[in-house]
C-alpha cells in the first residue's frame, strides 16, 4: 500500500486539477478574478476558516481524552492555536475592497465541510482533521504565492493590493506547515485513523471547488 503522504498528495493534485478547471477557481489563480466573484471567495474563506480553530482544539482534546496518538494530539492543539484569527485576515481584505465583514452566509458547500468535518472531531477519528490540514496547507504552498502576484500585476479590482493578507500570509507559512505535516504523517499506518485523515482529504478536495459558488 502506497505512503500515506504519497495518498494526501494524490488528493491535492486532483483537488487543484479540479480547480484549474473551475470557471471562477482558474481565474482566481490567473489573478483575472471579478470583483463579486473574489469578494464571495473571500467570505467562504472567512466561513470556513473560521471554525478551523475549534475543530482542531476538539479533535486534538478528542485524542487526548481517548488516550491515542499523543504526538498527533498535541499537534492539533498546536495548529489550532496557529488557525486562530485566520478568518479576521479574509474579513480585513473584503472590508479593504468597500464590503461589509459579512455577506450573505455559508454556502452549501462550505456549510458541509463544517458539518462533516465538526462530526469527524466530536464522534468519528479525532485525527481525521489532518488530512483537511494537509490538502488545504498544500493547496497554499503549491498556489497562494503565484496567485497574490498574479492578482497584483492582472487584477483590475479596485484596492487589490490591500486585499490579498489571506492569500499572502498562507503562500508564506504553510510552506514550513506542509513539511512539518508530512514529516509526522509519513509513515504512519494505524489502519482506522489512517482511512479517517483520507476520507478528511477526499471531502475536503470534493467541497472545496463549492466554495467559489454563490449561496443558494
Amino acid at each position: 500500500m502506497r505512503d500515506l503522504v504519497f495518498r494526501l498528495d494524490r488528493e491535492v493534485d486532483k483537488l487543484i486539477d479540479s480547480l484549474d478547471t473551475h470557471p471562477v477557481a482558474r481565474t482566481l489563480f490567473a489573478g483575472t478574478i471579478a470583483a463579486d466573484h473574489y469578494a464571495e471567495y473571500l467570505e467562504q474563506t472567512q466561513h470556513y476558516v473560521g471554525v478551523a480553530h475549534e475543530l482542531l482544539r476538539a479533535s486534538g482534546e478528542r485524542l487526548l481524552a481517548m488516550h491515542r496518538l499523543p504526538l498527533l494530539a498535541r499537534l492539533l492543539i498546536e495548529k489550532s492555536e496557529e488557525e486562530a484569527g485566520h478568518d479576521a485576515w479574509a474579513r480585513d481584505d473584503r472590508m479593504a475592497l468597500g464590503l461589509g465583514a459579512v455577506g450573505s452566509g455559508p454556502n452549501v458547500a462550505v456549510q458541509a465541510y463544517i458539518f462533516g468535518h465538526r462530526f469527524e472531531a466530536e464522534m468519528g477519528s479525532g485525527a481525521a482533521f489532518l488530512g483537511t490540514a494537509y490538502v488545504l496547507e498544500a493547496l497554499s504552498a503549491r498556489r497562494a504565492s503565484s496567485t497574490v502576484r498574479n492578482l497584483l500585476l492582472r487584477s483590475r479590482i479596485p484596492g487589490i493590493e490591500g486585499a490579498v493578507t489571506f492569500l499572502r500570509a498562507h503562500g508564506e507559512e504553510d510552506r514550513g506547515h506542509i513539511a512539518r505535516l508530512a514529516s509526522l504523517l509519513r509513515g504512519f499506518t494505524v489502519p482506522e485513523d489512517t482511512e479517517a485523515i483520507l476520507r478528511s482529504a477526499r471531502r475536503t478536495r470534493l467541497y472545496f471547488p463549492g466554495f467559489f459558488s454563490s449561496p443558494r
